[in-house]
């Protein structure tokens, strides 16, 4: 699939458009998203067009409806006030480029809407003096500035109009020498790789031939099939078509039938405008939905992800709490011992004996599995927290604290789990509807 239009695509939309918009008069003007704009038209005998312009991709007639911002954005505001019940002249494409211009006339003043369809595309409005009213967007450029105020400047010719190119011209390809004759033929003539391969693949010549390499009669095939697309395009005898493969996506649209495609299916439509509003409007619909898709896949990865990260959550608390609550139980079991423990540690360091001292008698007396003491592990004289394993249990006890406290406070810790447990069962069913 194709992003954007060619110079040849450009010429048969722009024949066609000169039969569709001229003279009609620009009733709206809508900025979609930031490169699309949609121009409703009110034709003289009181139908109505929408035109829609996508710099750098597209331009043509659209029968579907587009959600239209609350808010209209700066460039569209200057737009309306500029072109607003203005009446199109005409539409021209500047020197076989990706260049469109629509000419409206305004209240006696004369506009140029620019179009630009090459890289990211541009859409610049001028004034009669050919000063930049307004563009979408500005920038600065070694070869030309797209700056409110300045003279507007063309882009450098990509390469020969080939509209206007000889045999005797078009022989200077050799010159290029070693490199591909598709490349070559993308910088002589600026025709866009898509339809040099094009042009090529109609001849049977090898596209990646060196260009010092190709014979007179070469030459010729390639210029007679240049010649013919032309004649296609200023004969207006086209062909639109919408081209499908075997798994029934589109995969390209063009103003007439090619080679490259030719063992896929077609779908003729009476005009390229049309073929390009159906191609694009089924395209955009296809990406809507795979966007849409992709959405719900990371919703739902999202989900997933925070179901686990409940679960484990869950699964801590329950082990948490089943902890605090045998901490708890074995507190109470040896209530006795832990508060004799606790009142003599307390009682110790009141008379003056250092923390180390204590914990060597105690070490001590643990060797000889003297109770309580043979509980005793260690001691934090920052946190006055006791260290004790007891029935292969190892916890902190608060020496702030009697050892019925310190068992309470584990039961509430308990309790406050159980709490937080209710709280993620109730979350999880949330997740899952």
């Amino acid at each position: 699939m194709r992003e954007g239009i060619s110079s040849f695509d450009l010429a048969v939309i722009v024949r066609e458009l000169s039969s569709f918009i001229k003279g009609t008069r620009i009733n709206k003007i809508y900025q979609i998203n930031r490169k699309i704009l949609l121009l409703k038209l009110r034709v003289p005998r009181g139908d109505s067009l929408q035109l829609l312009i996508e710099a750098g991709k597209r331009i043509h007639i659209t029968s579907y409806d587009f959600e239209k911002p609350k808010k209209p954005p700066v460039f569209c505001m200057a737009l309306r006030k500029y072109l607003e019940n203005g009446i199109i002249e005409n539409i021209a494409q500047y020197d076989f480029e990706r260049i469109a211009e629509i000419n409206v006339r305004r209240g006696g003043q004369n506009y140029r809407l620019i179009i630009e369809f090459f890289e990211d595309g541009n859409i610049i409005l001028v004034d009669s003096e050919n000063k930049i009213l307004q563009a979408l967007t500005y920038r600065r450029m070694r070869d030309r500035n797209i700056l409110r105020g300045e003279d507007f400047k063309y882009p450098p010719q990509r390469g020969k109009d080939p509209r206007c190119l000889s045999l005797k011209e078009f022989y200077k390809i050799r010159d290029f020498g070693q490199m591909e004759v598709v490349r070559a033929l993308t910088r002589f003539l600026g025709v866009g790789g898509f339809y040099a391969e094009e042009i090529l693949l109609r001849g049977g010549v090898d596209k990646n031939k060196p260009c010092s390499s190709l014979s007179d009669e070469e030459l010729k095939i390639i210029f007679d099939n240049i010649s013919h697309l032309i004649l296609q395009v200023e004969s207006e005898k086209y062909k639109p078509c919408i081209f499908i493969d075997e798994n029934g996506e589109l995969i390209d649209v063009a103003p007439f039938p090619l080679k490259r495609y030719a063992d896929f299916s077609s779908l003729e439509i009476e005009s390229f405008n049309k073929a390009l509003d159906e191609y694009y409007a089924r395209i955009t619909v296809k990406k809507r939905a795979e966007l849409t898709e992709k959405t719900v896949e990371r919703e739902v990865s999202k989900l997933k992800r925070i179901l686990e990260k409940q679960e484990k959550s869950l699964k801590e608390l329950k082990s948490k709490a089943e902890v605090y609550r045998q901490i708890g139980n074995t507190i109470y079991s040896h209530l006795y011992d832990l508060d004799f423990l606790i009142n003599r540690i307390m009682r110790e360091k009141k008379e003056g004996r250092d923390w180390s001292e204590i914990s060597g008698t105690l070490l001590k007396e643990k060797d000889d599995a003297i109770t309580p003491s043979k509980y005793f592990v260690s001691i934090n004289p920052k946190t006055l927290m006791l260290q004790v394993s007891v029935d292969g249990n190892t916890f902190d006890l608060n020496l702030k604290m009697s050892a019925q406290e310190n068992a309470a406070e584990y039961y509430r810790k308990a309790k406050k789990a159980k709490d937080k447990i209710e709280g993620i069962k109730k979350a999880i069913e949330q997740t899952m509807k």
